[in-house]
């Protein structure tokens, strides 16, 4: 008998893999009879529960050149067209709704996708003996359902577009006085400036609940979608905007040119170099180094110009006034739109640079560094200042 070749090994071991994971999968969901809704399906089967909403929006977004090279295009013109946002709740005995590890909620047996596709996570999270101790409460938020990798979910941008505005919309839906009692519950960033907006919010660390360790159980659910990640609702960020800043009162006191550096991934290789060009333009230098909510709302509130490699930090943009200049430095292989959508709608001002050519068009890497040409940025800023 001749040996088996390699493409009929890898196809029986494949064969066998999937035969082995699947198994338990099926299983599990034999046992625990419930059915996994897409985002679509989720919403659907749960319009009865609204109630609150934001209708979506039509946000036209110009065509954007490099700075530098008026040649380049870094973003064509696009029509940026958001998803409603809701608020859903229900009330349910407490052992009748499942809260699952990564915050997702599974409700008549149905396991509800209220933001992003990809089930997976809510398979495999239940495919262990939950030991988690159990909490009851009377009111439950639940905003948030995905695992918290720090490659796609889990930094600055994430929690304040994804958790903390959807917060906010749930408070303003709820009463009062339920939302003063309400537990909230999700997969917990384990940073400061979460911690700081909780409390912004009126969310004490006692009514802060991780989902991963506690499973939580009550007689009201309230739950929330995010829509599109690139293009949040607009309202959702007004209404984060107004809640903040009624709480933090900022007041604009300077005009300053800052730029925003980079500790992590993406950084500018030859920074040094930009740094010196920069502050012989009257540049601020803000270090990449931790903060409170507080310090960077003042930051981009006083702020006339910002500028940076593309990051996380951009998310302050809400705070700044209209009119600011919000200029993004992008590698060739990673430019992403969700800053230049904020400053949109913020009414600011907008350019983007980026040094070289994609090789490969196919190809994206958002960790990669980024080399700039300082007498380029030189000349831009020489000819708006």
């Amino acid at each position: 008998m001749p040996f088996p070749s390699v493409s009929t090994l890898r196809r029986r071991t494949l064969t066998a893999l999937r035969s082995r994971f699947n198994k338990p999968i099926l299983r599990l969901l034999h046992l625990l009879r419930f059915n996994l809704l897409s985002k679509n399906e989720t919403i659907a089967f749960l319009e009865p529960l609204i109630i609150a909403s934001n209708a979506p929006d039509w946000v036209e977004l110009p065509q954007v050149v490099d700075a530098a090279d008026p040649a380049k295009i870094i973003f064509v013109h696009a029509s940026a067209i958001t998803e409603p946002s809701y608020v859903w709740s229900f009330n349910e005995p407490p052992d009748h709704t499942l809260l699952l590890p990564l915050g997702g909620v599974v409700y008549q047996r149905k396991a509800l996708c209220t933001d992003y596709e990809g089930q997976r996570g809510i398979v495999w999270a239940s495919l262990f003996p939950d030991t988690r101790r159990t909490r009851y409460t009377d009111t439950l938020l639940a905003p948030w359902s995905h695992s918290l990798d720090g490659v796609r979910f889990g930094g600055y941008y994430d929690f304040m577009i994804l958790v903390a505005a959807k917060l906010c919309r749930m408070k303003e839906a709820l009463p009062k006085v339920v939302f003063q009692q309400a537990v909230a519950t999700y997969p917990l960033f384990g940073t400061h400036y979460e911690h700081e907006f909780l409390d912004l919010l009126g969310i004490d660390s006692n009514r802060t609940i991780d989902s991963r360790v506690t499973r939580v159980r009550a007689n009201q659910y309230v739950l929330g979608n995010s829509g599109d990640w690139l293009y949040p609702n607009v309202a959702d960020v007004m209404l984060l905007k107004k809640t903040v800043e009624a709480s933090l009162k900022p007041v604009r006191t300077h005009y300053n040119r800052v730029y925003i550096s980079r500790a992590g991934r993406r950084r500018v290789v030859n920074e040094d170099e930009l740094i010196a060009m920069l502050r012989d333009y009257n540049f601020t230098i803000i270090y990449d180094e931790p903060r409170s909510l507080a310090e960077q709302v003042k930051i981009y509130r006083n702020a006339s110009f910002i500028m940076g490699p593309h990051g996380a930090s951009f998310s302050n943009v809400i705070w700044c006034e209209p009119g600011t200049h919000l200029f993004e430095l992008f590698s060739p292989r990673y430019v992403a739109g969700h800053f230049r959508y904020l400053a949109q709608i913020m009414d600011m001002r907008y350019s983007a640079y980026s040094y070289g050519t994609k090789n490969d068009p196919g190809r994206q890497d958002l960790e990669e560094n980024m080399y700039v040409s300082v007498p380029d940025l030189e000349r831009v800023l020489a000819s708006l200042f």
